[in-house]
């Protein structure tokens, strides 16, 4: 994506007509800019009108309120689909359908948007912070770039966005770091997401990290035609007890004080270590993907600026490729996740990397992918609505405001 540039304070106050004289512009008036520069209406000064004040100070943070607009938007639209994902990667189901079937049947819509809040609410923080790492790192990495007046040895690509290359190595350096720092805040809330998500497989089974079928042992010693008046109410009620979510799990913060009695206070960021890789090489290849696609796409339309079609397309790409690539990394995660709660005894894996073995030994490279397909088929759609709303959001607050979206092609 383009990051958009800010109108330099000099030049906002006066125009020169065509006989050199300088003349200060209406209000109202209208400055045709190059074709990089979108055209533009300057507006009053700060301080002279209320409703103005406001339009500049979301124009100077168009980066957060635009990547809360997407995150917003996005969390509503995928979570069911992430929670599936979840229960696919660390429970057994013969297809996604089967999945989806069973997860509705058992727990409704509303168990598909469990655990929702924390990440509907820290995602917009999240998010808008990840953005703007990513967007002040390739500022800074533009500013100190060693090869900005010489050329880089052996023709690599530098940090001066003006080739696709140097747009990719820019954007991947910036997205790996963004992601390292979202990793470090965001550990806790995905661990307590995850238990949420599978609190009610876990409750029912918890030394099995398989989905389990196993009827209530009331209805399997129960002598056929006996489950008739008292019998069937007890044998129900024990269903439904069954299936019941655990006390731990009635509330995000119950899970975390949960966490915190049986691990100790550090126990909210178990997993860390590949929470960190995940998201550091995968935001890393999120970022570049996008933009390498964007400017491919920009650079063969011939145009100085990209519309929605070409952030949706952009978008779903790097989804797609983000995930195809750290999809096992983002598998051994969960497992390793799900264990937290389990008693030691109950826990299967004591190391990620025996994590891996195991999956690759049982199941082959497939096992590495068990759970995909909802991720492949959420992530084009997700991703691409993501970058559209983002996009969007950021143009019509720089109309709404006034001021230009983009000053040169390498911003």
């Amino acid at each position: 994506m383009s990051q958009r540039g800010q109108q330099s304070h000099g030049d906002r106050g006066t125009h020169v007509d065509t006989s050199g004289a300088v003349t200060a512009p209406a209000p109202a008036q209208i400055s045709t800019t190059n074709a990089v520069q979108r055209t533009w209406m300057e507006p009053p000064a700060k301080g002279t009108d209320g409703v103005h004040d406001w339009r500049l100070a979301l124009y100077e943070n168009r980066t957060l309120a635009s990547a809360i607009t997407a995150a917003v938007t996005g969390m509503l639209v995928g979570y069911p689909f992430d929670s599936l994902k979840t229960r696919m990667q660390t429970h057994h189901y013969p297809s996604l359908l089967a999945c989806a079937r069973k997860s509705i049947t058992e727990e409704g819509i509303r168990g598909l948007y469990r655990g929702l809040l924390p990440p509907l609410l820290t995602a917009s923080a999240a998010k808008s912070l990840s953005f703007s790492v990513f967007e002040e790192t390739k500022l800074w990495l533009r500013r100190h770039d060693p090869f900005a007046r010489h050329s880089a040895p052996l023709g690599l690509a530098d940090f001066q966005r003006k080739t696709v290359g140097s747009v990719a190595l820019t954007a991947g350096v910036s997205g790996s770091i963004s992601g390292a720092v979202i990793a470090i805040l965001c550990c806790p809330l995905e661990l307590i997401k995850v238990q949420m998500q599978l609190a009610r497989l876990l409750h029912r089974d918890p030394t099995s990290s398989a989905a389990t079928t196993k009827p209530v042992p009331a209805l399997m010693s129960a002598p056929a035609g006996t489950l008739q008046g008292g019998g069937a109410a007890i044998a129900n009620r024990q269903l439904r007890q069954a299936q019941a979510v655990p006390r731990w799990a009635t509330s995000n913060l119950s899970v975390c004080r949960e966490i915190v009695r049986r691990r100790g206070p550090l126990g909210i960021y178990y997993g860390i270590g590949l929470h960190i890789v995940r998201d550091s090489s995968g935001t890393a290849i999120y970022f570049a993907s996008y933009e390498t696609v964007k400017e491919t796409l920009r650079r063969l339309t011939g145009s100085d600026t990209t519309g929605p079609l070409t952030h949706m397309l952009a978008g779903g790409t790097c989804g797609v490729v983000s995930w195809l690539l750290i999809f096992p990394v983002d598998l051994v995660k969960s497992t390793m996740q799900s264990q937290v709660l389990k008693p030691k005894d109950a826990k299967i894996f004591d190391s990620s990397w025996q994590c891996l073995r195991d999956i690759y030994a049982r199941m082959g490279l497939a096992g590495l992918y068990r759970g995909i397909s909802v991720s492949l088929i959420r992530a084009f759609p997700i991703h691409g609505l993501n970058f559209v709303v983002y996009e969007w959001a950021r143009a019509h607050i720089c109309r709404l405001a006034g001021r230009p979206e983009q000053l040169s092609p390498g911003r």
